[in-house]
């Protein structure tokens, strides 16, 4: 059954990058209304399977770092979807655990060990030659604008997981779920009253909901899924076994469905950067 849960968590992964991808090929725009439903939705998960509803004014601090941090991963990781590769965007963002890392070796005096290092390496040489500038006929280009929201969306799911670790060790297990739906509450109604100050995003009200917000609650549902099972998973499977699972199956799941639905091109020296950077992945999750 554990197995079983960590094979699901690593589906619902993949699924909300595909469930943006397939909202970005359909509107085209309302990315901030639309990343307010997703987070919408998220909320309402939590909130109908939450049973401990402990809350701390404390806590506000860090749902309001979360908060940030997640519209950014969010909006972020749709725009980047948008204007360049799913399946280079996965690889990006997830190897975000990076940030948390280094939180821990600055801020927590966390040894840095072989792992980290190498691990960093071999990420380095992936990006390299994921981006390789004479890149595969028919493949989509790197774009400036692909690599300035590939790397929000990276520090922004970064910072996701650096906050919800400070939280942890601060306040422990008590009002974790609230934490959660007081963070993505603030997240849904910020992307709400953003879109509704940008003239563009207005005007597109209307097509975001009918083309769109099945599309929110499916990434939504995903997204609350996902953390449910990481919440539930994380007393019985070891870190080092559940995060290298979830990230590198993700990212093995992205490039597939890329390749064989997206169509998406890819030379050798791009699938090597691939599977280094699977590598990378996984050692960085050990």
């Amino acid at each position: 059954m554990i197995y079983l849960l960590l094979g699901l968590a690593t589906v619902t992964v993949t699924c909300q990058d595909i469930f943006k991808k397939k909202y970005i090929v359909r509107a085209g725009g309302g990315i901030f209304f639309f990343g307010g439903v997703v987070a919408l939705f998220a909320v309402l998960w939590f909130a109908c399977f939450n049973r401990d509803w402990t809350w701390n004014p404390a806590l506000m601090i860090p749902s309001v770092g979360f908060a940030l941090s997640y519209a950014t991963a969010t909006v972020c990781s749709v725009l980047a979807i948008r204007h360049g590769s799913l399946a280079k965007t996965a690889l990006i963002v997830s190897c975000s655990l990076l940030v948390p890392s280094f939180y821990g070796v600055l801020f927590l005096k966390e040894s840095i060990s072989v792992k980290l290092i190498l691990g960093l390496i071999l990420l380095v040489i992936a990006l390299a030659l994921v981006n390789y500038e004479k890149e595969a006929k028919g493949s989509q280009p790197t774009t400036w604008k692909w690599v300035l929201f590939a790397s929000l969306a990276f520090v922004g799911n970064g910072m996701c997981s650096t906050v919800q670790k400070a939280e942890q060790i601060r306040f422990g297990e008590a009002g974790k779920n609230v934490f959660m739906i007081m963070a993505l509450a603030m997240v849904s109604l910020f992307l709400f009253l953003l879109s509704f100050f940008i003239k563009e995003e207005r005007r597109l009200w209307k097509s975001t909901l009918k083309i769109g917000w099945h599309w929110g609650l499916l990434c939504g549902v995903a997204n609350g899924l996902t953390n449910s099972l990481v919440m539930y998973l994380n007393p019985l499977v070891a870190a080092s076994v559940m995060f290298p699972v979830i990230s590198g199956g993700g990212i093995v799941l992205n490039f597939l469905y890329a390749t064989t639905f997206l169509k998406e091109k890819f030379n050798l020296r791009q699938k090597l950067g691939f599977l280094i950077g699977l590598i990378s992945v996984i050692l960085l999750n050990l």
